[in-house]
């Protein structure tokens, strides 16, 4: 049993694999798929905590008690830091990477984005908890041009002078984002990290984003409206969002995020302020 071999671990990191049902042996392929999977199952990605303008540290216990203890969500910086010392620590031969978000279409966005590098098999793969709704729920390698096909997703590794740009759904593929694979710090990604959650026009500062992803089933918060997509059906529901109850139930039965209703509150006003702004 998994159990058996993590009596060494830091405690964070022992209460982070006991909230997973994990059952394949440590140093295998198969324990880093579920790992992914059920990660991205049970802790969401959330923009509320970087909406308040608050200092989010990265310091490994205040995470992990952040993000898995108290359930309030995190984004990329947060969640793959988390992938990564889990990894790391289970002596998996992992590194982070910086990779700039591409969804907007535009070339030259910052690299705002951290990922987890694992070396394994003589083959490199990212393995993705920090994307959100839009994450690939299993390992990609990375060492070659090619097509990786997951249920219905369609993954478009392409890879050239040191950058590897990952898309989805081809042959209309959507670019998700561009690695870098240069030589990466946990000080760079803390440079990342604070643009991301402190700058007044970072994109998480400014809008209430919340995803989970579990069974081929996606489920999202943008803003104010709330999107369910299952992709074993095709189908997708959306619903907009009236009012700070309304988000906290959705929160509650959808994601499994705690929130403040402070931080709630100030989140779903600067939503509501930004809209009427562009109206």
């Amino acid at each position: 049993m998994l159990n058996t071999h993590t009596h060494t671990l830091p405690s964070y990191i022992k209460h982070y694999l006991e909230s997973l049902k994990l059952t394949a042996p440590i140093g295998s392929f198969e324990l880093v798929e579920q790992l992914q999977q059920q990660h991205l199952a049970t802790f969401s990605f959330s923009s509320i905590n970087a909406m308040q303008g608050i200092y989010l540290s990265l310091e490994a216990e205040s995470l992990f008690e952040r993000l898995v203890t108290k359930r309030q969500g995190g984004y990329c910086f947060e969640h793959n830091r988390i992938m990564y010392l889990v990894l790391e620590a289970l002596g998996y031969d992992v590194r982070p990477a910086l990779a700039r978000v591409m969804l907007n279409g535009r070339a030259d966005n910052p690299r705002t984005h951290r990922v987890t590098l694992l070396c394994f098999g003589e083959k490199t793969y990212t393995i993705e908890v920090g994307f959100g709704v839009k994450a690939p729920i299993i390992p990609i390698e990375i060492d070659r041009s090619q097509i990786v096909i997951e249920g219905v997703n369609q993954y478009q590794v392409t890879c050239s002078e040191g950058l590897v740009t990952i898309a989805q759904n081809v042959p209309e593929a959507i670019a998700l984002y561009q690695i870098d694979l240069a030589q990466v710090f946990e000080s760079d990604c803390e440079v990342g990290h604070f643009y991301s959650h402190q700058h007044p026009d970072a994109a998480f500062v400014n809008n209430l984003v919340v995803s989970r992803i579990e069974d081929g089933q996606r489920y999202l918060i943008r803003n104010n409206c709330f999107i369910y997509t299952n992709e074993q059906t095709d189908t997708q529901t959306e619903q907009v969002i009236a009012d700070v109850t309304q988000l906290r139930t959705l929160l509650t039965r959808y994601f499994g995020v705690q929130a403040s209703d402070t931080y709630l509150t100030h989140a779903f006003d600067k939503v509501q302020t930004r809209m009427a702004s562009k109206a």
